[in-house]
């Protein structure tokens, strides 16, 4: 067992290795939004079935104009 630290409270948690542990809310917070990704698993499924089959095809048009604008803006921040 363990403990996890909450607001400057400690937390028991279960741990398997007998060490005791401290997880940071930042810690925790990764924890969360990793479980809410957002992640479309059914347009993931479908982009490597489009890879797997050799339909799936690329706009290296978009993803240019795209690097152009993030580059802009990586730049303007940077400046000021």
């Amino acid at each position: 067992a363990g403990t996890v630290t909450d607001g400057g409270a400690m937390v028991p948690v279960a741990a398997t290795s007998g060490v005791p542990v401290t997880v940071s809310a930042s810690a925790r917070s990764l924890e969360v939004v990793s479980a809410g990704s957002g992640i479309d698993e059914a347009k993931v499924a479908a982009v490597k079935a489009a890879i797997a089959d050799g339909s799936f095809k690329v706009d290296s048009g978009a993803i240019a104009d795209k690097l152009l604008v993030n580059a802009q803006e990586f730049l303007s921040h940077n400046r000021s």
